[in-house]
């Protein structure tokens, strides 16, 4: 059963992350921060620049990479979903910077809870294994 949620969770987390910064990146979306249109303008009303828009999404593809791969090299998921959830962690606190109402961070929450299910569960399928 452990597995079983491990695997859905994983590729739910994978596959969500990678559509919002590969196909849904010039998109507008209810959950965008501010008034925001694209992934760009979002950063912006963050305050931050395109450097750190385009570093934080190479991190969010190699985590969700990363989880992916977890799927047959379990200790990799603890790396991934650490990472997806020290980067859903911070697009929280921005979402709360801006006072973005709590449907704008919501998949923000989601993601993190995802990501530390990920990150329990990998850790108790390698100790078993």
């Amino acid at each position: 059963m452990l597995k079983v949620l491990y695997i859905c969770v994983s590729l739910f987390v994978s596959i969500l992350v990678m559509n919002v910064w590969l196909f849904r990146f010039d998109k507008e979306t209810p959950y965008r921060g501010g008034n925001a249109s694209s992934m760009i303008e979002e950063f912006a009303v963050y305050g931050l620049d395109t450097n750190m828009l385009y570093l934080i999404g190479t991190l969010k593809i190699i985590a969700s990479i990363g989880l992916i791969i977890g799927l047959f090299k379990t200790k990799i998921s603890v790396y991934s979903s650490l990472l997806m959830a020290i980067l859903m962690t911070g697009a929280i606190y921005f979402h709360f910077k801006i006072s973005d109402p709590a449907i704008k961070y919501f998949p923000s929450v989601l993601m993190l809870f995802c990501s530390v299910l990920i990150y329990l569960s990998s850790k108790r399928i390698l100790k078993t294994n």
